[in-house]
């Protein structure tokens, strides 16, 4: 292949990230602007999941879902707790297994997030008709089917 060919194509997959990019900074900007400088959604985000499970979530379960390294999430954690977000209660009268809760401060930071992350789709669709945006979310679907195929093809690949 050469630069030509290169050059003509539509490559999906930076127009995707340069897009999420900026949707995470336009949410994020405004969620500092409204809540101060330690908000960011990858915080929502977590609290946000948090609050919807019924079952009990502790950090291990994070690490998973989100695909966080421990670290990291040890220091968001610390974060959301310092800001009275999140409190990490005992489990069982075990000391070491705490469950995190999300705090009535916490459950109001999630209403104004979702609020910001709403206006800021609101924005981004605007001008878009709803039988248009079907059509991307049906798109964008397949693409991400996609990849997860071509991902699993090339682990397969490499255990031949």
């Amino acid at each position: 292949m050469d630069h030509k060919e290169f050059d003509s194509r539509i490559h999906l997959g930076f127009l995707c990230d340069c897009l999420s990019r900026e949707v995470k900074n336009a949410v994020n900007r405004g969620l500092k602007e409204d809540n101060g400088e330690n908000a960011s959604s990858k915080n929502g985000w977590l609290l946000a999941y948090i609050t919807r499970q019924s079952e009990p979530v502790f950090q291990k379960d994070l690490e998973n879902i989100f695909h966080l390294p421990k670290s990291t999430l040890a220091d968001m954690m610390q974060l959301l707790e310092k800001d009275n977000l999140i409190k990490k209660v005992p489990v069982d009268g075990d000391g070491r297994k705490k469950q995190i809760v999300v705090t009535e401060k916490g459950q109001q930071q999630i209403l104004r997030d979702e609020a910001k992350i709403m206006e800021v789709e609101d924005f981004m669709e605007e001008g878009i008709s709803s039988e248009d945006m079907e059509t991307v979310v049906k798109v964008l679907d397949r693409l991400q089917q996609n990849v997860r195929k071509y991902k699993s093809h090339i682990v397969l690949k490499k255990e031949d």
